[in-house]
């Protein structure tokens, strides 16, 4: 059984990570300083993307009830950060080919209260940001956000765009060269950076024994991934009457409790060695080896079930979700082949606002499948996978549909 999702951490850099916490140095803002000098002169270091993007808003007071327009699928943290501070979501749709925000939704959306555009890069994609300045350049009091937790494509690729007030690109547990968690945050306006830092230097610190022990889990999860070790886990886990489904989902999810409190933290100093260990030495080749992997299949499928952001260029396939109206039948379709396909996994979701959820957005995620796809899985298997892909499709009412198909492009990637 291939495993849902292969953590992007090596067994020398959780090696690296354990020695860190038994000693390395003291000197919180040294560390911090080498990393924002890596990413760049408006860098700011946090726990998290939740992190950073909770200290922004808390600079910029904005009046309670304003509104947001945001993208139609995010993580429901950053609804209730939102709602902490007294705004309000306004989601809109996206283009489910290119995951591309769509211009006139954007437009439409605008109001006399709307005070920020937060913009999600989602699986593994980059939308192109034109569209959004071209519309908010005529709102001057209408800032614009980045959340690009999804779409790190290398230390030399996408760092937001410098037009965005905000960027935020997150190193958690199951993201692009993961560090176990970490987050770089690109802040364009000097004062709000600095007091950004004033406040984060006020949290209390995350301890090396947090770490250690942070580290060791994702060590085992690591080895769990193995093909022989999780098919050994999921066999146990029939035998016995357990749900591995839900064992993995709560294994790797992040805050857990009161969000706000347990983000309010700085960063453990071993956690931000690994990370500046993992940005000076993530390898290129392992994104154009899961780019290949996801452009394999995809060929391979017809447009009725190719990922959603197929037609996009910049997709490193971080996540490779597919629709279909009979996720039951697939995800079992797909286990029975021996690839570990979930509809639960991820915890995306739908953004609610006082009209309900975008409407596109919403239908996708309810109809959402998380397949396996990643460089760690034979081409001869990735094939087997795109074949049980495709006998699913003939089945799904969306197959009767005369759906052109597109040409795929090659993804771009940074040099």
């Amino acid at each position: 059984m291939y495993a849902r999702k292969q953590i992007d951490i090596g067994y020398r850099d959780l090696t690296a990570a354990l020695g860190y916490c038994l000693w390395h140095g003291t000197d919180r803002r040294h560390l911090e300083t080498n990393l924002e000098a890596l990413w760049g002169d408006d860098a700011v270091t946090a726990l998290s993307v939740r992190t950073a993007f909770d200290c922004w808003l808390a600079t910029q007071n904005f009046p309670r009830g304003s509104e947001v327009i945001v993208s139609g699928i995010n993580i429901p943290d950053m609804a209730r950060i939102l709602e902490h501070h007294g705004l309000q979501m306004v989601p809109v749709d996206v283009d489910l080919h290119t995951m591309e925000i769509l211009a006139d939704e954007v437009e439409d959306a605008i109001s006399p209260r709307t005070r920020l555009v937060l913009v999600a890069h989602l699986f593994g994609s980059r939308m192109d940001m034109e569209t959004v300045f071209k519309i908010t350049s005529q709102h001057s009091d209408i800032l614009v956000v980045e959340d690009c937790a999804q779409a790190f494509d290398g230390c030399e690729g996408y760092r937001g765009d410098d037009r965005s007030d905000l960027s935020l690109f997150s190193f958690g547990a199951i993201k692009t060269a993961s560090a176990l968690g970490g987050a770089l945050a690109r802040v364009r306006d000097t004062d709000v950076r600095e007091r950004m830092r004033t406040m984060m230097a006020t949290y209390p610190a995350q301890g090396r024994g947090y770490f250690f022990k942070r580290t060791l889990k994702f060590a085992a999860l690591k080895i769990l991934g193995l093909n022989w070790v999780y098919t050994a886990f999921t066999q146990a886990c029939g035998m016995f009457g357990v749900d591995y489904d839900k064992l993995v989902v709560n294994a790797v999810r992040g805050f857990r409790g009161d969000l706000i409190p347990l983000l309010r933290h700085q960063p453990a100093l071993p956690q931000l060695a690994l990370l500046l260990r993992r940005l000076r030495q993530y390898p290129h080749a392992r994104l154009e080896a899961r780019r290949d992997a996801g452009q394999r299949v995809n060929h391979q499928l017809s447009a009725s079930l190719r990922c959603a952001g197929h037609a996009n260029p910049h997709n490193t396939w971080w996540l490779f979700p597919v629709y279909t109206d009979y996720k039951s039948e697939l995800v079992n379709d797909l286990r029975a082949e021996g690839f570990d396909a979930t509809a639960s996994s991820s915890q995306l979701c739908a953004m609610e606002g006082l009209e309900g959820p975008a409407v596109d957005c919403e239908d996708f995620i309810e109809g959402t499948v998380y397949v396996p796809v990643y460089p760690d899985i034979p081409y001869d298997a990735l094939d087997r996978l795109a074949t049980t892909l495709r006998k699913h499709a003939q089945t799904s009412p969306r197959a009767l549909e005369e759906e052109p198909e597109t040409e795929l492009e090659p993804a771009i990637l940074a040099d």
